[in-house]
C-alpha cells in the first residue's frame, strides 16, 4: 500500500473537521477555509477529504443528494438526512453491533462494511410545517 506523507492541506482539513458535527461537503469546507487559505483549490480540499476517508481517518457520506458529504467520526453509526433542509446528523445507538451482526447471518456474501442512513424530516422542519 503507498504510504503517503502528512502534508500541510491534510492538517488544515483535519483542524477544520475536527469537533464538526454538521457534516459538510468538500464545498462548504473549501468555503470555509478560503478565508485563511486563499490558495488553497476546491480539487486539492476534494482530493485530501477522500484521502483521509479511504485512510479510515474520517467517513464520507452519499445521503442522496448528489453531493459527498464528510463525518470526522470513523466509528461506526448510523445518520439521519432531513430530505427538507438536506442536513445530515448522526444517530448513536447501542444496538448498532447488533444489526450488523443480523445483516452478515442473512447474506451469503462476505460484509465487510455497512453504512446505515435513515432519511426524513428533522424536528426543526417538522415544527415549521405544524
Amino acid at each position: 500500500m503507498l504510504q503517503r506523507r502528512n502534508s500541510k492541506q491534510r492538517n488544515v482539513l483535519r483542524e477544520y473537521l475536527r469537533g464538526r458535527t454538521d457534516h459538510p461537503t468538500a464545498e462548504t469546507l473549501y468555503k470555509e477555509i478560503q478565508v485563511q487559505y486563499p490558495r488553497m483549490s476546491l480539487g486539492t480540499v476534494y482530493r485530501n477529504l477522500m484521502l483521509l476517508s479511504d485512510s479510515g481517518e474520517i467517513q464520507a457520506l452519499d445521503v442522496g443528494d448528489g453531493k459527498t458529504h464528510f463525518d470526522p467520526n470513523p466509528e461506526p453509526h448510523a445518520h439521519f438526512y432531513c430530505t427538507k433542509c438536506k442536513q445530515v446528523s448522526d444517530i448513536f445507538f447501542n444496538e448498532y453491533g447488533d444489526i450488523i451482526n443480523i445483516i452478515k447471518k442473512n447474506t451469503k456474501g462476505s460484509v465487510t462494511s455497512c453504512s446505515i442512513s435513515v432519511e426524513g424530516i428533522c424536528p426543526i422542519c417538522k415544527n415549521e410545517d405544524e
